[in-house]
């Protein structure tokens, strides 16, 4: 079945002040297009990068989606996504669909960029924030456990050994987890769930009262 690819522009609201401490950078999206490839959107954003040359750009985003199934009201209900950095480098991606059938296998080790500890700055829906990293996906070895404990479930449950189909119907990890856990400088265990592709390595000078603040956060 075909697919169609959104390439979208996240900027930076040069107008509004920053807030909350300067944790936030208020930030807005822009539809650059619909394409019939990735490779199509890719070409296009690197032309765009080149002819516009807008400091104001923070990165941008491509979501494949079903032809007869785009869905404009988020942003990560798709088929794939991918992420790049201002200057169009590949940032990451996500093959795990959003249709509430496919299931999360796993990251392995080159594919999680991000550890503990790790200061990011992460794109939500009207802001790129200063957030530091708890916890990443769960890697290959962890999601085969848990399969494992599936199988082993169904084997109590059915008194024999279940099929390779029942226990992929048993396993429940899906695109929800592959996230990351970010701890917000709120505090009081403030925090978000994001997915890979909107956590980039910080692009702005980060203070030190503000280093401290998030490194506590981990801490507690």
């Amino acid at each position: 079945m075909k697919t169609i690819f959104k390439l979208e522009k996240c900027y930076l609201k040069e107008h509004c002040r920053m807030r909350e401490h300067g944790f936030i950078r208020p930030a807005g999206y822009l539809d650059l297009g619909f394409f019939s490839s990735r490779k199509k959107a890719e070409k296009f954003m690197r032309q765009y990068i080149a002819d516009t040359c807008d400091p104001n750009t923070f990165a941008f985003f491509i979501f494949e989606d079903m032809v007869d199934g785009v869905r404009y009201s988020t942003r990560f209900a798709c088929k794939s996504r991918y992420s790049y950095t201002a200057d169009g480098k590949l940032n990451d991606y996500s093959d795990v669909s959003t249709n509430g059938k496919a299931r999360y296998y796993g990251r392995t080790p080159d594919r999680i960029r991000f550890q503990p500890g790790d200061i990011v700055e992460v794109t939500d829906y009207d802001g790129i924030e200063l957030c530091i990293v708890a916890a990443p996906p769960r890697t290959v070895e962890e999601c085969q456990a848990m399969m494992e404990c599936c199988r082993e479930h169904l084997r109590k449950y059915l008194h024999r050994e279940p099929t390779p189909q029942e226990v992929a119907a048993d396993y429940p990890l899906d695109d929800t987890d592959d996230t990351y856990c970010v701890l917000q400088h709120y505090g009081d265990g403030a925090h978000e769930h994001l997915p890979p592709i909107s956590l980039f390595k910080p692009t702005r000078r980060i203070t030190k009262a503000q280093r401290e603040l998030l490194l506590s956060l981990k801490q507690k």
